[in-house]
Order: structure tokens, then sequence, then C-alpha cells
């Protein structure tokens, strides 16, 4: 019997003992049946492995890893997922996002029916530290095919292009990247770099109902950014390397070079420079 493709959430852990709870349950609620859940907790000093562990108990489709040694920080976490994965699709399920029973269904049965895409994801409800409320939508590459415009609508950061990342994407395809990498800037937006690349991959897809709760808490990773113009210069400068590690032709490359030049003489200019002496 055909079980259809297979699914695998990724979940990268860190320090989350007070909300990993819920975001187990919601996975255990998923109603696609080819399905199975990946937990990486990174080194931490709470009980996030232990509560991964007991859910796992209770849930055969649960496996929880735990990083010894040196802690891997996000985007290390986030790569030993991806190479232990085992499936069609993948997706990064988040400590602290919530996700509606439905989503793993929807977003595969959207990637089935297009092969031409490499990623589908839906829209998010957030909510922020502060209690305040509002959906998330992004529906710039809706439709786009020329993998140039879509590359170029993801480097300009128009819009919430951050959506896609809670997607599902396939994940043979998206080993052609080579992994979450880190720049100069360390960890900051790393997920720009990444999703840029997947978008010179293959199509992304949208599906237009809120089935990812995204829950913004005191002391995730985000916040302690100060987005300055250094910043966003070393992630638009990590794109230029992905563009130029990517499969596009030459022609496509030197396209879309100009607009990341273009970019990253706006951002220089506005980068303090030492006083002269």
């Amino acid at each position: 019997m055909n079980q259809g493709s297979k699914v695998t959430a990724l979940v990268p852990a860190y320090e989350s003992a007070g909300f990993i709870q819920e975001t187990l349950d919601s996975l255990s609620a998923q109603t696609y049946d080819n399905f199975d859940v990946l937990v990486s907790v990174d080194v931490c000093d709470d009980d996030t492995y232990e509560i991964c562990c007991r859910h796992a108990a209770a849930d055969s489709r649960f496996k929880v890893i735990r990083v010894t040694g040196n802690r891997l920080g996000y985007v290390g976490n986030c790569n030993l997922l991806m190479r232990q994965a085992e499936a069609d699709y993948v997706m990064l399920a988040f400590h602290d996002d919530l996700l509606e029973p439905t989503f793993t269904s929807k977003l595969c049965a959207t990637l089935d029916s297009r092969p031409e895409a490499v990623l589908a994801f839906p829209d998010v409800h957030y909510t922020s530290v502060d209690g305040s409320e509002e959906i998330w939508q992004y529906k710039l590459l809706e439709e786009v095919k020329e993998r140039v415009k879509r590359g170029r609508r993801i480097v300009y950061r128009l819009d919430r292009w951050w959506v896609p990342n809670r997607g599902m994407f396939r994940l043979e395809r998206s080993r052609r990247i080579g992994g979450i990498k880190h720049h100069r800037a360390n960890e900051f937006s790393v997920d720009l770099p990444w999703l840029f690349h997947m978008s010179l991959l293959g199509e992304f897809i949208r599906v237009p109902e809120v089935l990812c709760h995204k829950v913004r808490k005191p002391g995730s990773l985000s916040r302690s950014w100060d987005f300055t113009a250094r910043q966003y210069f070393e992630v638009i400068s990590s794109c230029m390397r992905e563009l130029w590690n990517s499969e596009l032709t030459t022609e496509e490359k030197m396209l879309l070079n100009a607009d990341i030049m273009h970019i990253l003489r706006e951002l220089h200019s506005k980068i303090p420079q030492p006083e002269q002496s």
C-alpha cells in the first residue's frame, strides 16, 4: 500500500522547557499518516531534553537527539537535523511554534501536486511578546516562475520574506544548498541567504490559510539582534556567495549580481565609518 510522501518535522530545541510541550503536542496532533518527528536538543541547562524524551516515549513517531560537548547554536542544530533526516519532504518546526493538525497534510498535498515547487508554506498567526497579534502573509512569490525574479524579491527583503521559512520543502533538492550557513554577523538573519538560494531551486507555493501560530518568547534569538546596516551588509554578502554557488546560468547570476551589488552599496553607505585621525 502506498503511504504517500514521507514527511519529517525537524525540531531544533534549546532552553525551551517552559513552552516546548505545546509544540510537541501540536506535532503529535498532525493528521497526515506517513509522518515522523526528529528533535535535536542543543546543550542547555533546563529540562528540555527530559520533556522531549517523555513525549517520545508516548509517541513512537518521535526520535530525540541530545547534543553533547560544545553547543551547536541555531545554525548547527538545524544542519544536524537536515543531515539526519530521511524523507521526501521536511519542515523546520521551531520549538515555539504551534501547528494546526492539517499543516502537514495540506502542505504535503501541495508539493505532491506541484513538482515545479521546492517549498510550500502557509499564512502565520503571530503573537508578539506584548500580546499584540497579526496575520503574516507573503504573496510576492505567488506564480513567479522565473528564478531570477524570485531571487530578486527575496534578496530585496520585500514584505514578510521570512514567512516561507515556516513551510515544507523537498529535502533532496534543498541539499544542493549545503545547509544554513554562518556569516560575519554570526546568526543574524541566516534564514535570508538560505531562502534566497532555495528560491533559485524551484517555486514557492503559498497555501492561503493560517496553519502555523508563532508566539514570540522574551528570550528568542532575534530579540537579541541590533538590526544594523553592518549586519544586513553581511547577510546580503552571504546571499552573494549563495548566488555564485548556485546552479543558475552565468547570465542569470550576472543579473542578480547587479541587484545585490546595488543593495550592498546602499547598505555600506549607512555603515558608520571610523573617524580619520
